[in-house]
């Protein structure tokens, strides 16, 4: 990500100052700024918070260096928010670099009061501290995605009784009516056209604001355990017995293609155009139209594999990406590919099964007994403290960090 640049024009930074300053309307009078305003670090983001009181507007400045102020941050190349709303998270920094915000109030649209006293804050690469929440509800989750739809970045989690939960930009998880609700959801991706749930009984839900779902025909009655979609809105969905389930039009309509295997399949995923599901006894399947598969060469291991992830990334001094799919499974089992065809198994550094794995900056991998483990390369894995003892499921990338789910509702997060 690139360092925030001052894209206001002088003219603009101009009338602003001047707002800040004290022109303001003729009812309008200034306010004091919050006096629990607080900055927390991301990955390649800020989370700041604030109490609000009523009818008051507030706004936040922000910018490179240690010392803005709401006089300084236009010369200085910074950003104002105008009418920010708590809490408000600020995405496009840059990690290992200082930015100091500060943020100050009004009444009425009258002039800016006094600026809170700056907070620094450096921005660093998430899965190092991890934090469990209250548990969404007492139902096992099985698996969580996150993407961004018209109303910002949504996550949505999905598990046993038909449970689904969703976040909607920065608000708290919400519980979310299914069409189906005694059927269990076992996986969830996010695609260009929205998200999907899939389950038992060839369940297949599709919502395009993560609060209302509609039931699709799957043209299956195979439990469905995974979901992937790729840039183009191809959605792909896996499960037992070899069954694919694929829909090429928005998640309109969906057809059953063959996969060519009859194990159970659990999870996929999609990069550098190319899917991959893993499944039971080490079986990978690949291919690039979601209906194209073909079987990877087997003997690989026996282990069953559970989640797959895709991701890019720089190594040091390297000026091409490297592009690796990673697959976890039973006993520990982690297998690298660069093309999707030819597998390595890496050295076991758990004995634990790892039930699911994701890329955001790095891979990040999870499973039982609250296990997670974290790579820059996916060779080198490093374990982490999750701080639960729960078993947990999955894990994705969020607008600031990572979020797994798992055992009885449990769910941790990094930022």
């Amino acid at each position: 990500m690139t360092p925030i640049v001052n894209r206001f024009a002088l003219a603009l930074a101009t009338f602003l100052l001047a707002l800040v300053a004290g022109c303001g309307g003729d009812k309008g009078s200034a306010a004091d700024p919050p006096a629990d305003f607080r900055v927390q670090a991301g990955d390649g983001s800020a989370i700041v918070s604030w109490t609000a009181q009523p009818d008051t507007e507030y706004w936040l400045f922000f910018g490179l260096g240690s010392d803005i102020t709401i006089d300084n941050w236009a010369t200085r190349g910074g950003v104002a928010v105008t009418n920010a709303t708590s809490p408000r998270i600020i995405t496009g920094l840059t990690n290992g670099v200082t930015y100091s915000f500060t943020i100050n109030a009004r009444k009425n649209k009258g002039p800016g009061g006094d600026g809170a006293p700056s907070q620094n804050i450096v921005p660093m690469l998430a899965g190092a501290n991890w934090a469990p929440a209250a548990p969404l509800g007492t139902q096992n989750l099985n698996a969580i995605s996150g993407g961004t739809l018209v109303n910002g970045f949504d996550v949505v989690a999905v598990g046993n009784a038909g449970a689904i939960y969703s976040s909607i930009a920065t608000a708290p998880f919400a519980v979310r009516t299914n069409p189906v609700p005694a059927e269990n959801l076992y996986g969830t991706a996010y695609g260009l056209a929205g998200f999907v749930a899939v389950g038992a009984n060839g369940v297949i839900l599709t919502s395009q604001n993560t609060i209302d779902w509609t039931r699709s025909t799957s043209g299956t009655t195979a439990r469905l355990n995974a979901a992937t979609s790729s840039s183009t809105a191809i959605y792909v969905v896996v499960g037992d017995g070899g069954a694919v389930v694929t829909s090429t039009d928005g998640i309109q309509s969906w057809t059953t293609p063959s996969s060519t295997v009859l194990g159970n399949l659990y999870g996929a995923t999609w990069g550098n155009n190319r899917f991959v599901a893993v499944g039971a006894a080490g079986t990978i399947i690949s291919g690039t139209t979601g209906t194209d598969w073909g079987q990877v060469a087997e003997g690989i291991s026996t282990q069953t594999l559970r989640a797959a992830a895709y991701g890019a990334f720089f190594t040091s001094g390297s000026t091409a990406a490297t592009n690796l799919y990673v697959a976890v499974g039973d006993a520990g089992l982690v297998i690298t590919s660069t093309d999707g065809a030819s597998w390595a198994v890496l050295p076991p550094f758990t004995t634990k099964n790892l039930l699911g794995v994701t890329f955001g900056g790095r891979f990040v991998a999870v499973g039982e007994d609250g296990s997670i483990f974290t790579s820059s390369d996916g060779v080198t894995w490093t374990a982490q403290t999750s701080n639960t003892t729960a078993d947990l499921s999955s894990v994705a990338r969020t607008i600031s960090g990572y979020t797994a789910v798992g055992e009885a509702g449990a769910n941790v997060s990094t930022f």
